[in-house]
C-alpha cells in the first residue's frame, strides 16, 4: 500500500444519518427542556406555505473585491416578512394547538417559511412519550389541512413535510434569545439571499490557476528543506472547487492561517449523551483554555495584515485557526475558508458567516472531488493534509510553513491534487 493510499484509508467511515433523522445521542426526549424544531416540505420546490415579500434595504460594503479593508455594513432595515397562504396559516394553527393535546408543552415562537417551518417549544413537565410523537401529531394535523386545502399537493403515501425533524436543544444561558432571533430573521435572510444571488449561490467548478499566483518552487518543504516540485513550475495545473461567497477575494493578496495545536486550545466540557464539546460563555463565544506566546504573536501578525487589506485563508482545522477566523469575522475582516466536504444545493452560511457573506468579506471553498456529506464530518488526516497544501498554493507568497510529520512532499502534493483536480 502506498503512503497516499494509507492516508486515504484513515477516513472515519460510518453510516450516514441525514439531518432530519439525527437525534442527540444519549438524550431522553421526554425530559423537560426547550427545543427548536425545523421541518422541511417533502417537495421543497412547491413553496406552498407562503411567499417572502418586502425587502431588506440591505447596505452592502461598496468595496467588494477592492484591496482596501472592507467596512462593516450598518444594521439592515428590515421590511421582509413571509406572507402566508391559507395552508401556511393552517400550519401555524396546528403548531399553536399542540398544548391542547400535550398540556406539558408550551409554544414559545414559530416562523412559517415558503418551503420549511421553524418552531420553539418548551416541554415544562416530563412527557409520557418521545418528543417525536408530539411532532408526529403536529404533522398529522398539517397533512389533514393539506388534503383539505390543496387536494392535489400530496402524493400517495407522502405527507406535507419530509420524514423526521431537526432539533436543537437549549443547554446554555443565552441560547434561547439566539434561537428566537434566528427564527425571526428567516425572512430577512431569504430577502438578502435573493438580493445577492451571486454571493449566496453554490458555484461548482470554480477554477484557481496556480500559475497566475505563485512560482511553486518558492515554497520550501519544512521536511527536506528543498523546493516543492510535486507540480510543474510552469503552472499547468488548475485546481477546482465548489464555492459560496465573494470569489473576487481570490484576486487579492493572501496570507495563510496555520496554528499548531500546541499554541492554542479551547476549554472542553462533557456534553449530554457523552463526549466532549467546546465550553462557551453567556454570549456564546468559545472559552480559551490556553494561549501561548507563539499564538499571541501569530494572532497579532495575521490580524494586522488583514486590517491592511490582506485576505486571510484558513482551513480552520486547529482551535487556534478557528479562533483567528472567528475574530476576523467579528472584526469585519476578509476571510477565505476551506471545508472538508462539499456543499449541498441549498447550502447557506449562518450566523457571522452569513453577515460576512452578505458584505462580500467571505469565500467558502470545498475541493471539487469531495462530495457533500450531511451533518458533521470528522476530519481525516489526508483531508487535513490536502486542505493545508491547497491553502499554501492559493496563498502563494503568503503560504505558511507546515510540518507534515514525515509525509513525502510528492505524496502531499498528490493528496491535494486528487482533492481539487476533478470537476464536479
Amino acid at each position: 500500500m502506498t503512503e497516499l493510499e494509507e492516508q486515504k484509508g484513515k477516513s472515519y467511515l460510518k453510516e450516514t444519518i441525514h439531518g432530519m433523522l439525527r437525534r442527540c445521542e444519549g438524550w431522553d426526549y421526554s425530559l423537560p427542556c426547550i427545543y427548536m424544531i425545523t421541518l422541511v416540505l417533502a417537495n421543497r420546490r412547491s413553496k406552498v406555505l407562503g411567499e417572502v415579500v418586502g425587502s431588506s434595504s440591505s447596505v452592502i460594503a461598496d468595496n467588494i473585491g477592492d484591496h482596501r479593508t472592507p467596512r462593516t455594513p450598518p444594521p439592515l432595515p428590515n421590511s421582509a416578512r413571509c406572507e402566508l397562504t391559507e395552508l401556511g396559516r393552517a400550519v401555524e394553527e396546528c403548531w399553536e394547538a399542540i398544548p391542547q393535546f400535550y398540556p406539558q408543552v408550551q409554544i414559545i415562537c414559530k416562523q412559517v417559511m415558503p418551503d420549511h417551518f421553524h418552531g420553539i417549544l418548551w416541554v415544562k413537565e416530563p412527557l409520557e412519550c418521545h418528543l417525536g410523537q408530539v411532532i408526529k401529531g403536529f404533522k398529522i394535523g398539517c397533512n389533514r389541512a393539506a388534503r383539505r386545502l390543496c387536494p392535489d399537493l400530496l402524493v400517495e403515501g407522502a405527507g406535507l413535510f419530509a420524514e423526521g425533524f431537526q432539533d436543537s436543544i437549549l443547554f446554555h444561558e443565552g441560547q434561547l434569545a439566539k434561537m428566537i432571533a434566528y427564527i425571526k430573521a428567516n425572512p430577512l435572510r431569504l430577502a438578502i439571499k435573493r438580493a445577492l444571488p451571486g454571493l449566496f449561490t453554490v458555484v461548482r467548478g470554480v477554477r484557481v490557476q496556480l500559475s497566475a499566483r505563485v512560482q511553486l518552487s518558492a515554497i520550501i518543504s519544512p521536511i527536506t528543506g528543498l523546493p516543492i516540485t510535486g507540480l510543474p513550475i510552469t503552472g499547468l495545473h488548475t485546481l477546482h472547487f465548489s464555492a459560496i461567497g465573494n470569489r473576487a477575494l481570490l484576486e487579492r493578496p493572501m496570507v495563510q492561517v496555520q496554528c499548531s495545536r500546541r499554541y492554542f486550545g479551547y476549554k472542553r466540557i462533557p456534553k449530554p449523551g457523552g463526549g466532549m464539546k467546546i465550553a462557551r460563555d453567556s454570549a456564546w463565544n468559545p472559552i480559551a483554555d490556553f494561549a501561548s506566546p507563539e499564538y499571541e504573536r501569530l494572532h497579532s501578525r495575521l490580524l494586522a495584515a488583514a486590517r491592511h487589506g490582506v485576505v486571510l485563508i484558513s482551513p480552520c482545522i486547529s482551535d487556534g485557526e478557528r479562533e483567528i477566523a472567528r475574530e476576523a469575522l467579528a472584526e469585519g475582516l476578509p476571510l477565505v475558508t476551506m471545508h472538508n466536504k462539499g456543499f449541498s444545493k441549498l447550502e447557506k452560511p449562518t450566523g457571522r458567516y452569513f453577515d460576512a457573506c452578505a458584505a462580500g468579506r467571505l469565500l467558502m471553498l470545498a475541493p471539487a472531488a469531495w462530495p457533500y456529506t450531511p451533518g458533521h464530518k470528522p476530519m481525516a488526516r489526508h483531508e487535513a493534509t490536502a486542505m493545508n497544501r491547497l491553502c499554501q498554493w492559493i496563498a502563494g507568497e503568503g503560504a505558511a510553513t507546515i510540518n507534515y510529520r514525515g509525509l513525502a512532499p510528492a505524496n502531499i502534493d498528490k493528496i491535494a491534487i486528487a482533492a481539487a483536480s476533478k470537476m464536479p
